[in-house]
C-alpha cells in the first residue's frame, strides 16, 4: 500500500487528482449557488406543486457533494489516470449539464437520445484509455503540476464545463423573472429592478414583475420606460387572457399592492348575481382596475396602474381625460412619465390641452431632431436610444 501510494506520488496522479477536483468543485458549486439557483428554484417549484423550496448554498452543497461522489464510485471502478483522469468527470457533468437544463413544464427532449449516446462514447473511450495506460508512461519531468499532463486534463474538464454551459438553461430572459420573482418574495424591490436592468431583452413576465416592484416603491410612473416594455395592459397582471405568469411567487403579493383579490371581487358578483354577464366567466385586468376604482379597500396602486395601463396601450386620450381624477396637473408633482405622455398628448394630438412644462418642453425638441435627421424608423429609434431609451417618446414611437 505504501509502495502504490507513493507510485501515484511520484507519476503525478495524485497531482492531477487534485486539481481536476478542485476544478470541478469550484465550477459545480458556483455554477450552482450563483447562476443556476433561481431557475432550479423555478424549476423545483413547478415540479413539486409548490410542496418543496429549492435553498441556494444547501441545493448547491448537495448537488455538488453528490456529483462528486459519482466521479469517486466512476474512478473506483475506471481506475483513469494520467492523461485521461479527467474523463472520469464526465457522468458527473453530464448530470450536473441535465439539472441544469430542467424546466417546468418538464420535457425530456433531445436527452432521450443525446444523453445515452455521450455516455456509449464515454464507454468507449474509457475502454480505449484504459488500453493506452502502460503505454502512457511519460519522462520524469512531466508530473508536476505545470506538467503536459496536467494541463491535458485540465483542458478536457475546461471542454467539460463548456458543455455544461451550451445545453444548460442559459436563457437571459428566463434568468432575469426568476431572480426577479425570488427577490420580490424577499422583500426586496431594489434587486428585482436591478437585474436585467441593462439589457434590452424582455417579456410579458419580466415586465409584470418590474411594474409590480415599481408600485413597491412608488415609482411606476416615473421609471416603467426605463425599461424594455413587453405586452400591452391586458398582460399587467397574471389574469385570464393575460400572456404574463407566475412561475414560483405567490400571487398573493399582487394582490396585496391593490389591497383585494380578484377571487373577493367575483365572489362579490356572484354573490349580487351579476358574474356571468359582468365578468364573461373569468377577471380581465381591465375589469378588476375597474372594480377597485370604486373600492373603498383598493389601495392607491391601481391608479397608477390604470394610467401605466393606458401609456402602455398608447391611448393618450383616454390617458389625458383619466389622469386629473388622480394627480392634479402640475409639473411639479407629476411623475416623470405621465409628464412626458401630456407633453406629447398636448404637441401631437391636442394643441388646445393648456399644460405648461418648459424644461420637458426642451427635451421633447431635442427628441424631435432626431424625427428630422432621420427619416427611417428603424435609424431614428437606434440613433435615438442612447439619449432617450428611458422616455416615453421612445416607447411611443417604436
Amino acid at each position: 500500500m505504501r509502495h502504490g501510494f507513493f507510485a501515484h506520488t511520484k507519476d503525478g496522479t495524485i497531482t492531477i487528482r487534485v486539481v481536476c477536483a478542485i476544478l470541478f468543485l469550484l465550477f459545480s458549486f458556483c455554477w450552482l449557488y450563483w447562476f443556476q439557483a433561481d431557475v432550479l428554484a423555478v424549476a423545483q417549484h413547478g415540479l413539486s406543486g409548490g410542496k418543496t423550496h429549492y435553498s441556494r448554498l444547501f441545493g448547491a452543497l448537495i448537488i455538488t457533494g453528490v456529483l462528486m461522489l459519482l466521479q469517486l464510485i466512476v474512478y473506483a471502478i475506471v481506475r483513469l489516470a494520467r492523461r485521461t483522469h479527467a474523463l472520469t468527470y464526465l457522468p458527473s457533468f453530464l448530470l450536473l449539464a441535465f439539472l441544469s437544463s430542467i424546466s417546468h413544464p418538464f420535457r425530456w427532449g433531445a436527452w432521450l437520445w443525446a444523453g445515452p449516446l455521450v455516455l456509449v462514447l464515454w464507454v468507449g473511450v474509457v475502454i480505449l484509455s484504459r488500453k493506452m495506460l502502460p503505454f502512457n508512461h511519460d519522462e520524469k519531468l512531466n508530473t508536476g503540476l505545470l506538467s503536459r499532463r496536467s494541463w491535458v486534463n485540465v483542458v478536457q474538464m475546461a471542454v467539460m464545463m463548456l458543455m455544461v454551459a451550451a445545453v444548460a438553461n442559459t436563457n437571459a430572459v428566463d434568468h432575469f423573472k426568476a431572480h426577479a420573482e425570488v427577490a420580490l418574495m424577499e422583500g426586496d424591490a431594489d434587486e428585482a429592478l436591478r437585474v436585467g436592468s441593462r439589457s434590452l431583452e424582455s417579456d410579458a413576465s419580466l415586465t409584470m414583475l418590474r411594474m409590480a416592484a415599481l408600485s413597491q416603491r412608488g415609482q411606476l410612473g416615473e421609471r416603467l420606460f426605463e425599461y424594455p416594455v413587453t405586452g400591452s395592459s391586458r398582460d399587467m397582471l397574471p389574469l385570464p387572457g393575460s400572456r404574463s405568469q407566475l412561475l414560483l411567487m405567490p400571487d398573493t403579493l399582487l394582490w396585496n399592492l391593490f389591497g383585494v383579490h380578484p377571487d373577493s371581487i367575483v365572489a362579490r358578483a356572484e354573490a349580487q348575481g351579476h358574474a356571468a354577464g359582468i365578468f364573461g366567466g373569468h377577471l380581465s385586468v381591465s375589469q378588476y382596475l375597474d372594480s377597485l376604482a370604486a373600492d373603498t379597500l383598493a389601495t392607491p396602486a391601481y391608479r397608477d396602474y390604470q394610467l401605466a395601463g393606458l401609456l402602455i396601450d398608447r391611448q393618450l386620450d383616454a390617458f389625458a381625460a383619466c389622469l386629473p381624477r388622480y394627480y392634479a396637473i402640475d409639473a411639479a408633482s407629476l411623475p416623470r412619465h405621465y409628464r412626458e405622455a401630456l407633453v406629447l398628448y398636448q404637441q401631437r394630438c391636442d394643441t388646445s390641452y393648456i399644460y405648461k412644462d418648459s424644461t420637458m418642453l426642451l427635451r421633447w425638441h431635442d427628441y424631435l431632431r432626431y424625427h428630422s435627421a432621420y427619416s427611417r424608423k428603424s435609424e431614428r429609434i437606434i440613433r435615438s436610444e442612447e439619449d432617450f431609451r428611458d422616455t416615453y417618446w421612445y416607447y411611443y414611437y417604436q
